[in-house]
């Protein structure tokens, strides 16, 4: 065969091949076109592009040591049979890629409980009013966001708050997962540092646990608070997802306890004789009194019909004689402080109690703070609609009748006295520079009020708790009557320490618990000696979440 016989032969070959494939396509087009067509156009139109939310976790809530005391967690899980089964993630905190199965709940947790549920708050689904509120500024909410509810997640909610992510989706007619087309991933919330030092708040609630207390412990030259502990408390984890619906109920409901009430800062009280230190400074700084003025202790001052009794004659009828101010701090003696609370009048009295604090809320960044009631004349005709008489002002002398007062104010005004009688704002907020202003009281009265102070803490005063501490204490006790007409009295005690060189005071109420030397200084007594005597305690050993390994 030649060569141009040959070249003809493969071109048919070629064009046959050609057309034979030409035609194969051409059968399979008309296939999908005519035959086929309908089902996939109705296909195409049944799947969709959906944009999904990628909630944005709020910011960790940390202690003065980086503790972790809040923080928000994915939890990823898949649906079986209906039922969620959570995959374990390890390590891994994040958001990470949600597939075709995959799905995931964002839950905030705290791993100190009810001890800190005082302090940090819990969440809450957002409400119409939430949703209505621009507090945030340019951070929209929506009804499916948490908000945060109490404490620190409410007063720093807006810092907290991270920005929602997105996804485009696209999935099939029976809304199967396609394939991810895009997303904005979310932006988690700031951090925020607290003063507060987890394992003090863990051990201090652990001591008070069952009762009704709060506990106040700062840092006296800063306003620092370390500690701020409300008993009975609330696990803010029960309120994640208001999943646990009943335990919600039981805290609600309980009008036994008020869990959720933060009795530091919200629950006003009668101070009863720790207000004995304002007096003293009163007396001394508006010169009726100096440091050796006498007043006799009679057991019993009457005015007209009127009887207003010392508690020592109350209690064994006895006296104590001629006292001066130091003796009567020591021995909280109630016939001086109505005398001296005579000499200086209600006016002066309101004065410097506003001055140490009282009558105002501290400003310290938690949410529900109330002022408290410092009583005069003004306050009594406007509310009472009577007039202001003497007894009134004994009563007012020694921490009773209308003057309600919050521990944490107690503590702040004790923190007066152990800083030279300057005033720190009080704070949470590890970051914050505090401001101290001085009430610009005289060197020789602020110590004479120490020196008081330091004798009720020793043997003869009346914290006998507190005796025989290896590190002096200047400490004052109190006993407040409840003034619903029962016989029950709040215990207080407040304290310093190092006497001259403070590094802590401690603000105890035991709210309904009798007397401050029975009842709250021991509880002081043990904050102190862990502090103090056994300074190993200072540096706990914690594992790697933050959490003690080592307890005492």
């Amino acid at each position: 065969m030649g060569d141009l016989e040959a070249k003809g032969v493969k071109y048919w070959v070629l064009m046959g091949g050609l057309w034979l494939s030409f035609g194969l396509l051409f059968s399979v087009v008309v296939k999908l076109i005519v035959v086929q067509g309908a089902y996939y156009r109705e296909l195409a139109r049944g799947n969709k592009v959906l944009e999904t939310r990628i909630e944005a976790g709020r910011g960790k809530i940390l202690d003065r040591k980086g503790r972790v005391v809040a923080e928000s967690v994915y939890q990823y899980f898949k649906e079986v049979n209906g039922v969620k089964v959570f995959e374990e993630v390890g390590e891994f905190k994040g958001y990470k890629f949600e597939g075709a199965d995959l799905a995931y709940e964002l839950k905030r947790e705290y791993p100190y409980k009810e001890s800190m549920g005082a302090v940090t708050g819990y969440l809450g689904m957002a409400n119409l009013e939430d949703i209505a509120d621009k507090k945030c500024g340019d951070k929209k909410i929506d009804a499916r966001e948490m908000m945060g509810r109490g404490g620190i997640e409410e007063w720093m909610d807006c810092s907290l708050r991270g920005e929602v992510g997105r996804r485009l989706v696209e999935v099939d007619a029976k809304g199967k997962y396609i394939r991810e087309l895009g997303r904005e991933e979310p932006v988690v919330g700031k951090d925020v540092n607290l003063t507060i030092d987890a394992y003090w708040q863990e051990k201090i609630y652990e001591m008070v646990k069952g009762k009704k207390v709060a506990v106040v412990m700062s840092e006296p030259k800063t306003g620092k608070i370390i500690s701020l502990v409300s008993s009975p408390g609330f696990d803010p984890n029960h309120f994640s997802f208001q999943k646990n619906n009943e335990m919600i109920k039981n805290y609600l409901n309980d009008k036994e306890n008020y869990p959720l009430l933060n009795r530091a800062i919200a629950v006003r009280y009668h101070p009863g004789s720790v207000f004995k230190m304002v007096m003293a400074t009163a007396g001394l700084e508006e010169k009726v009194i100096d440091k050796n003025t006498l007043f006799e202790d009679t057991g019993v001052l009457k005015v007209g019909d009127y009887s207003y009794a010392n508690w020592l004659w109350t209690k064994s009828g006895t006296t104590d004689g001629m006292v001066d101010l130091v003796t009567a701090l020591k021995r909280s003696n109630d016939i001086y402080f109505y005398n001296l609370g005579e000499a200086l009048g209600v006016d002066r009295i309101k004065l410097w109690a506003n001055k140490f604090g009282y009558g105002k809320k501290t400003g310290v960044e938690l949410v529900g703070e109330v002022e408290g009631i410092v009583p005069d004349d003004a306050w009594k005709r406007k509310i009472k609609g009577e007039r202001w008489y003497l007894g009134n002002t004994y009563h007012l002398s020694i921490g009773q009748g209308d003057l309600d007062v919050t521990p944490l104010q107690v503590n702040q005004m004790t923190n007066v006295v152990a800083n030279e009688g300057k005033l720190c704002q009080m704070t949470i907020l590890n970051d914050k520079k505090t401001e101290c202003v001085s009430l610009g009281i005289k060197y020789d009265n602020w110590k004479t009020v120490v020196e008081g102070m330091k004798a009720a803490c020793n043997p003869g005063g009346t914290a006998w708790p507190l005796f025989n501490f290896k590190t002096e204490i200047a400490c004052k006790t109190g006993t407040a009557e409840v003034g619903d007409g029962s016989s029950e009295t709040h215990a207080w005690l407040t304290a310093f320490a190092p006497a001259d060189n403070p590094e802590i005071s401690i603000t105890v109420l035991v709210e309904r618990g009798g007397e401050g030397s029975d009842v709250a200084a021991p509880i002081v007594g043990d904050i102190l000696k862990l502090w103090f005597e056994e300074p190993e305690t200072k540096v706990p050993r914690y594992d790697e979440n933050g959490k003690v390994v080592i307890r005492l």
